[in-house]
């Protein structure tokens, strides 16, 4: 294999984990708020873009009163995806009523404000497609198990919030699966998400338009402008088609921008995965849900081993930093990068069927078990 597994399954959450941050940080340096460490100065280059989407509000950044929103909560889907890859290593799978406590532990935590008693507020439909990456890497080898697990999983959300959300989760679960099984062929990669999704709404329209893109080689500007442009064109269809049918659209197409947008960072560069982040946050659209995805797919397709060294070390150097106006700390909660590497290890070796995952990767045990596949042999010790 080009990448071994396990550094594939590394790659995944720790693209993710570190696309989050540089999206953060890149998202302060738009509107004026100086970065945590000199380190990102380098980094986060600042671009000619005015206007930053995020939660459905368009903020004037060239004016100087002009505030970011930034959600001190606003990594929460990390967090619930780390609390997710604990509950598939505690129970070696997906043990559904697990699950569903995890989640509603989650959502009644300090994380979220008190007062909200509904859980449908909490996760958009990209935040969703953070959340579930777990999902898609335990159950990346059989493309039918991961749609019967991700519905599965998907369950624990409102039941009005269903199939519209799903569709986030499918997309970017079935690429990561893909690319965890080398067999992601980025010419043909919209096309074959398209038509694992199976239905036709917002998402899949906008990764048509990611898909002409890409064809057309256009540039970063371009393809930001387009496909902000198509989703305020298919919300305001969506909106006509709601008056003569009486009926109302769950979510809103604007919201899908980030994994629409993350799929043509990544697939205009599928092997720099670097460029493919770094273009992700430069585009000011929800730079660390946009990148977070970007990370993760990237990091399924190139493993490990292509996430830049100093990226980690900013991370330990952006938590220890002093954080602003009670911001939660990031690396998703974890503490740093190494505990990422570790959940990624232990899911590894649960999802591997070895018995017991504490023991470590490296662990002299395991090795001795080792045999040819699908041949008994005696272990001798």
């Amino acid at each position: 294999m080009r990448h071994s597994l396990l550094s594939k399954f590394q790659g995944t959450i720790l693209g993710a984990v570190l696309g989050n941050v540089i999206g953060l940080q890149y998202q302060r340096q738009l509107v004026g708020i100086p970065a945590q460490t000199e380190d990102l100065l380098p980094i986060l280059q600042l671009t000619k873009y005015q206007q930053l989407t995020l939660s459905r509000s368009t903020l004037a950044l060239n004016s100087s009163s002009s505030k970011i929103p930034i959600d001190k909560h606003s990594s929460g889907c990390g967090r619930l995806a780390v609390a997710w890859v604990q509950s598939l290593i505690r129970c070696n799978g997906l043990d559904l009523n697990d699950w569903r406590n995890t989640w509603e532990a989650f959502a009644k935590s300090e994380i979220y404000h008190p007062q909200r008693t509904e859980f449908q507020s909490l996760l958009n439909p990209c935040e969703s497609a953070v959340a579930a990456l777990p999902i898609a890497m335990f159950f990346h080898e059989n493309k039918a198990k991961l749609r019967e697990k991700i519905m599965l999983a998907t369950e624990v959300w409102p039941k009005e919030n269903g199939q519209e959300y799903e569709t986030g989760v499918l997309a970017v679960g079935f690429a990561i699966a893909r690319s965890l099984k080398q067999r992601l062929d980025p010419a043909t990669a919209i096309e074959q998400t398209i038509a694992y999704v199976k239905t036709d709404n917002a998402l899949t329209e906008l990764l048509l338009q990611v898909q002409i893109l890409l064809e057309q080689g256009a540039d970063l500007e371009t393809a930001t402008t387009h496909l902000c442009k198509s989703a305020t064109d298919l919300r305001e269809k969506l909106g006509e088609g709601e008056k003569k049918s009486q009926t109302k659209s769950i979510v809103n197409p604007e919201n899908f921008i980030p994994i629409a947008l993350a799929f043509y960072c990544f697939l205009n560069t599928p092997e720099d995965l670097r460029l493919s982040v770094v273009r992700a946050a430069r585009c000011g659209i929800a730079g660390q849900l946009t990148c977070a995805l970007t990370g993760a797919l990237s990091g399924a397709y190139n493993g490990a081993t292509a996430i830049p060294v100093e990226w980690r070390q900013l991370s330990s150097a952006v938590e220890l930093a002093p954080l602003a106006e009670g911001q939660e700390p990031l690396v998703w909660g974890t503490g740093s990068d190494a505990k990422i590497v570790e959940l990624a290890n232990n899911l590894f070796t649960v999802w591997a069927g070895v018995y017991n995952p504490s023991a470590g990767v490296n662990s002299a045990a395991l090795a001795r078990a080792v045999a040819a596949p699908y041949v008994i042999r005696p272990r001798k010790i």
